[in-house]
């Protein structure tokens, strides 16, 4: 009878403790942090888990474990293992502990055990230290729970913290840089757009001053007609030789007359004083006040016209860019709070996050290419402030919603180039 060959063939054996601590220690901390989980949510309980099948074989109520006997023996579950413990008695933990993961996990759905435990690090539970200002890992919270469960997530969730925590700053003062902005341009609109009043409200006085004495004139021998300006007849020393009518219109006229003046000087100043006239920098217009005179800084109406050009820029660039960028940011902001509330936080958010802010940057400028500058700037000198406001509120719009506001642009593209439609040479012989 042959003797079987004995061979010296390497046993292949698995690190030491590597096995264990992935199933028992990692895999315990995550049905740990789905138990807290579900037993903190109104909608569903964690008797919802039923009852496993799984054979208990050391108990003598059935073959299967009821829901408060898979959470006793849960709770009763330590790393490491107890030593008593046999190969078959690692196998029915591993395999009960399997079975309650998985059944976890689709009671707290849309929630899992990863977004959980990234949500746990995200927020990062930490208390100061005595000797320091330095912030330390508290020994026993629901992070260091999470940590354990999945080492692997710590850095992107650091990560993603301080990208969260710098977003939420730079909007808080991208946000009042673009408030204080937005007030500038506003307030300029309405100066600019009272100098156009004022001056249609100063120039129909004139003419009804002229009509008037044409008529007069029409009335009176040639030796006795008047031909002086408007500004002569008003005049304190000339104003007692005009008639009632006449009289009447030039304190009309003196009125208007003097708010048009008072326009121009103010549309001046803004464009000369800070904080407004630091919005001229970047742009070569000419000084809003000239050569100074008897009563202070004489103002040019000329000079209106190109403040009027100066704020059109910003209300139709500068002002969507930056409201696209806000919209952007809160729209990032609210999502991530609605997500922790949820516990849904994913490594994934970290990078749809920065692409993200990119495309609402890019909405916000796209949002600027539909008005034409001359369009804005008629609109700016003709009195009417709601086109920067319009242009602003569409941007930070497009930016909160950059996905609706590109698929409005597919749209546009599939219509004006007629993707969806064959060419009819093509299709016609």
């Amino acid at each position: 009878m042959a003797t079987p060959a004995i061979t010296n063939a390497p046993v292949i054996e698995a690190e030491p403790g590597t096995f264990d601590e992935l199933i028992f220690k990692r895999d315990l901390n995550e049905v740990h942090l789905l138990l807290d989980f579900i037993s903190g949510r109104p909608d569903v309980h964690i008797t919802d888990l039923g009852d496993v099948r799984f054979p208990d074989r050391n108990g003598a109520n059935g073959a299967f474990l009821s829901a408060y006997q898979l959470i006793k023996r849960i709770c009763e579950m330590r790393y490491p293992p107890q030593a008593v413990q046999d190969a078959t008695d690692k196998a029915d933990n591993s395999a009960l502990l399997l079975s309650v993961k998985d059944k976890l996990n689709a009671i707290a759905y849309p929630a899992s055990g990863v977004t959980i435990a990234y949500t746990y690090i995200f927020l990062a539970e930490t208390d100061k230290s005595r000797r320091g200002n330095t912030l330390r890992r508290s020994p026993q919270t629901r992070g260091s729970v999470a940590e354990t469960a999945y080492p692997g997530l710590i850095a992107s969730a650091k990560r993603f913290r301080y990208f969260h925590k710098s977003v939420a700053w730079m909007g808080a003062l991208l946000t009042l840089f673009a408030a204080l902005l937005l007030w500038l341009v506003v307030y300029g609109v309405q100066l600019t757009s009272r100098f156009e009043e004022d001056q249609k409200s100063a120039a129909d006085m004139t003419s009804q001053i002229y009509v008037e004495v044409d008529k007069e004139n029409a009335a009176s021998p040639v030796a006795q007609q008047t031909h002086d300006s408007v500004p002569a007849r008003c005049h304190a020393d000339k104003i007692d030789q005009q008639s009632n009518r006449i009289k009447l219109l030039c304190n009309q006229w003196s009125y208007y007359q003097a708010r048009y003046d008072k326009s121009i000087s103010d549309a001046a100043m803004f464009a000369n004083r800070w904080p407004s006239s630091w919005l001229m920098k970047p742009f070569p217009t000419s000084p809003g006040l000239e050569a100074k005179g008897d009563d202070g800084y004489v103002a040019k109406q000329e000079n209106i016209q190109s403040i009027t050009l100066v704020l059109s820029a910003y209300a139709s660039y500068v002002l969507p860019v930056m409201f696209g960028v806000v919209g952007t940011m809160a729209s990032f902001l609210r999502d991530i709070g609605n997500r922790i509330t949820g516990s849904l936080l994913a490594p994934r958010d970290e990078t749809l996050a920065i692409i993200r802010l990119i495309i609402g940057a890019i909405a916000g400028l796209a949002v600027g290419l539909f008005f034409t500058p001359a369009s804005v700037a008629a609109q700016v000198s003709s009195g009417a402030g709601v086109l920067t406001l319009s242009a602003s509120a569409i941007a930070f719009l497009a930016g909160y919603g950059a996905d609706g506001f590109f698929r409005m642009i597919d749209a546009i593209v599939t219509r004006v180039f007629s993707l969806d439609h064959p060419d009819k040479a093509q299709t016609t012989r």
